[in-house]
């Protein structure tokens, strides 16, 4: 196997984009309280497409605050690949051993990303932490592979990761 892989922590980005997320949730909040006002006899859908968006961008800023959080306090690496497998301390402080792990660099639309799957036992295991969880929800409903590797706090690109991974397990197709 070759030398360890240490991805030391980079955390100046993600604090910044925590504050965006902070201030989504505020925005989703205002939506909903708007919606809720409106409610009423005379109302013909608008304040429920109002609540239901402030629901959606709230979730979705609670999840990605959550992610950003985990990056912006961490201290040391972020990723660390050894022979006892990859422990990206971003989702586990569990390391994963490369036998379980199936991962692609994937477009996703916008941007590369690294996604796996982890297989049983060890996805179970792992103790995945939560905001991790809740974006595999997403990324399953889309078909692709579970967990996503972030670039972001690295400096590196999601190539550049997965290069490094290959190093101890090929990419799965």
């Amino acid at each position: 196997m070759p030398a360890p892989v240490l991805i030391p922590n980079r955390p100046a980005l993600p604090r910044l984009l925590m504050l965006f997320w902070v201030a989504e949730i505020a925005v989703g909040l205002l939506f909903a309280i708007a919606g809720y006002q409106l409610l009423g006899p005379g109302e013909n859908g608008g304040a429920a497409v109002l609540i239901l968006m402030g629901v959606v961008l709230s979730l979705a800023g609670i999840i990605m605050a959550g992610h950003c959080w985990q990056i912006a306090s961490l201290s040391g690496n972020a990723i660390e690949m050894t022979d006892e497998g990859l422990r990206d301390r971003r989702l586990t402080l569990d390391p994963i051993p490369w036998e379980n792990i199936s991962w692609k660099v994937m477009f996703n639309g916008r941007s590369y990303a690294v996604q796996m799957d982890v297989a049983e036992p060890a996805r179970s295991a792992a103790h995945i932490r939560w905001p991790a969880r809740a974006m595999g929800l997403f990324t399953r409903l889309l078909r692709q592979p579970e967990f996503t590797v972030a670039a972001l706090g690295t400096g590196l690109s999601a190539h550049d990761i997965g290069q490094r991974m290959a190093a101890f397990k090929p990419a799965k197709g």
